[in-house]
């Protein structure tokens, strides 16, 4: 059988999507996630983290997985990371500390493995905490305005600079400007990871290392219009 024909039956990797709750009384998850993996070949196993989600069944689930992606969602809790006492809470939303435990579980776990793991808006910044980074809890309030763009979600609306030759620059694929939809971002990353694309404003807007790659925008909301924003799903399917 061809590689091809596999991937038609349904037989490419198979990708965990980690999905968080939205509203409080449902998992939740932007289809575009889905459609991407598929897109490229991959098959996606949409895998609930949050209260209510048994832990070490949902790290069975992802271990079974070739591969995983941290999906956006709520603010991670700053309680984690060294900026807990620097905040105001009320600038944080849609905590939820559950889902931030279990997917700092499945982070690790799969980067242990040997697994590849996208993280996307949320899912980059969960990825820089899980390394021993930190965050800015309040771009707004740090004077980084214009990140906040949700009315334009489908839209590139800043430019973004990366690194040459690195993960972030391989997932824009030529493109230079990308959506916006967060108030918080990386501010450092641990040993593991490295910061390797900036809004044109200095925020990081990609973080990776080995195995691991972070982008702050939102690709699956832009694949549709713009099919290079497929590159991110590529590599974690590849």
């Amino acid at each position: 059988m061809t590689a091809d024909r596999a991937v038609a039956r349904g037989r490419g990797p198979l990708v965990a999507i980690l999905a968080g709750r939205s509203p409080a009384d449902r998992y939740s998850l932007h289809r575009g996630y889905v459609e991407a993996i598929w897109a490229v070949g991959g098959r996606a196993m949409i895998v609930p983290a949050g209260p209510g989600a048994d832990d070490d069944q949902v790290l069975d689930v992802v271990a079974s997985s070739d591969a995983l992606v941290v999906s956006g969602g709520g603010d991670v809790d700053p309680a984690i990371y060294a900026a807990a006492e620097n905040h105001d809470a009320a600038t944080i939303q849609e905590c939820d500390p559950e889902r931030d435990a279990l997917e700092l579980a499945a982070v690790r776990q799969a980067t242990a493995s040997g697994r590849r793991v996208l993280g996307i808006c949320r899912g980059a910044q969960l990825l820089a905490v899980a390394s021993g980074g930190t965050l800015v809890v309040d771009l707004p309030g740090a004077g980084f305005a214009g990140h906040w763009e949700y009315e334009r979600q489908h839209e590139a609306v800043h430019g973004v600079e990366a690194d040459p030759k690195s993960g972030a620059s391989a997932a824009l694929a030529g493109v230079t400007r990308v959506n916006s939809i967060h108030h918080q971002a990386v501010a450092t990353v641990g040993p593991d990871l490295r910061a390797t694309a900036w809004s044109v404003d200095g925020v990081v807007e990609a973080v990776e290392g080995p195995g691991q790659l972070g982008v702050q925008w939102h690709p699956e909301r832009l694949a549709a219009a713009e099919p290079r924003h497929l590159a991110p799903f590529s590599w974690v399917v590849a």
